[in-house]
């Protein structure tokens, strides 16, 4: 995976007592949490079916917040400056007095459930909102007062996440996959995500939760897939995506040089910057899905179905991997399954930051595929073959780095 970081790798693992890291916070009831929204200590909670909940002390004392509230089911949470919007099962609802009191939002809505709030701030006081709803993505340009459909309006299933990074805008769907629009939502590209068995055909992709790191868009997707592209050509090639489990992963946030990804039945992971190396964190919930996580400069929080809970960040250990833990030689490993049809994986190891290829031969010497033809940094990567298009047959793989080369033979069965 492509990185800035060449030789110096960010891990994050826990001490063996992990449940006693993890604190269930007092909600006033156990409820069911969608929703977390974090502005240094203030946490916001929505859950399913009871409403809001605020703190204004990492989460040590909570009050309901619901007065005016249009629905008490909150699938999402964003926070813009003293503005906090709720995206309800019938609409969007907006307080600007920490809570005290909400005002509904709904006009050019229809009453529409809001899964995903994203704010754009190309410019200062920018005031574009858009929302992701059964239907599609609908846009404002006055914080929220009046909404617009966008040309994203025959959605089938809801728009579970959206990103607005500069002058892109994303929109994750639970059944087609993501959509891109880089003109303030005018037009949409639809990207393709989809997900393979060792063994099997593609499937088409859930995608649950997205996340930017620095120029890099990160998509969750099930069943424990986690996609990365660059912003500039966000196409999610084979060479960027990462396995962990066989659950859905629900979301992800980014903070302190870690991502956390949280599963549908406990799980929480984190990971270095690009991906390529990850911890399992033992979660006190097992069973119990994580629908949302969100980090502050003290805590990571997990919304789960039994509340929230918190992990102090003074309770990681935090180092890092020095050069003799990252691969010291370079390395091309036998693909994985051999002989297979139509579809495999190749994984190879760098010691450095280097140029990288890596094609497909038939017997004949006669290039078939190019895998891989671009910059990479040191790590472990994987690669997966796709053969639908050629003949049974024997062919080669061949790696080159720098002066290293290596090559390796294989076998397409149909």
């Amino acid at each position: 995976m492509k990185t800035s970081i060449a030789m110096v790798f960010l891990v994050f693992t826990l001490y063996e007592n992990c449940f006693a890291q993890w604190q269930k916070l007092n909600l006033p009831s156990a409820s069911h949490v969608n929703a977390l929204a974090v502005d240094d200590s203030s946490i916001v909670a929505g859950t399913d079916g009871d409403g809001v909940f605020i703190s204004s002390d990492n989460g040590d004392n909570w009050i309901a917040a619901n007065a005016g509230l249009q629905s008490q089911i909150i699938h999402t949470l964003l926070i813009k400056g003293r503005m906090v919007f709720a995206g309800t099962e019938t609409g969007v609802s907006i307080t600007t007095n920490d809570g005290l009191t909400w005002d509904t939002l709904d006009s050019g809505l229809s009453g529409e459930g809001v899964w995903s709030l994203a704010a754009r701030n190309l410019v200062p006081d920018d005031s574009t909102l858009f929302a992701g709803t059964w239907s599609g993505v609908c846009r404002s340009t006055n914080n929220g007062k009046s909404w617009e459909t966008t040309s994203f309006n025959n959605s089938t299933m809801p728009v579970h996440s959206l990103i607005a990074q500069d002058y892109n805008l994303f929109a994750a769907t639970l059944g087609a996959g993501i959509f891109h629009s880089v003109d303030n939502g005018f037009s949409w590209e639809a990207i393709s995500i989809t997900y393979f068995e060792w063994i099997g055909p593609e499937y088409i992709s859930p995608v649950y939760s997205l996340a930017v790191i620095d120029t890099t868009i990160v998509a969750a997707a099930g069943p424990g897939y986690i996609f990365y592209a660059p912003l500039a050509e966000p196409k999610f090639t084979n060479d960027w995506v990462v396995r962990q489990g066989y659950t859905p992963i629900l979301c992800i946030a980014y903070g302190h040089g870690a991502l956390y990804a949280g599963s549908s039945i406990g799980s929480i992971f984190s990971s270095n910057f690009d991906g390529s190396r990850w911890t399992s964190t033992s979660f006190p919930l097992t069973g119990h899905a994580i629908y949302s996580l969100a980090l502050n400069e003290s805590y990571v929080f997990a919304g789960t179905e039994s509340g929230v809970w918190r992990l102090p960040y003074s309770e990681i250990n935090t180092y890092v991997v020095d050069r003799g833990e990252i691969p010291t030689g370079f390395a091309l490993e036998q693909n994985y399954p051999n002989p297979f049809n139509p579809t495999t994986v190749i994984s190879y190891h760098l010691a450095a930051f280097g140029d990288v290829t890596l094609k497909v031969y038939d017997v004949l010497g006669r290039e078939v595929a190019t895998l891989v033809n671009e910059t990479q940094g040191a790590g472990t990567h994987l690669v997966r073959f796709d053969g639908s298009n050629l003949p049974s047959s024997t062919y080669f793989y061949r790696l080159q780095c720098g002066s290293y080369t290596a090559t390796k033979k294989f076998l397409l069965l149909r």
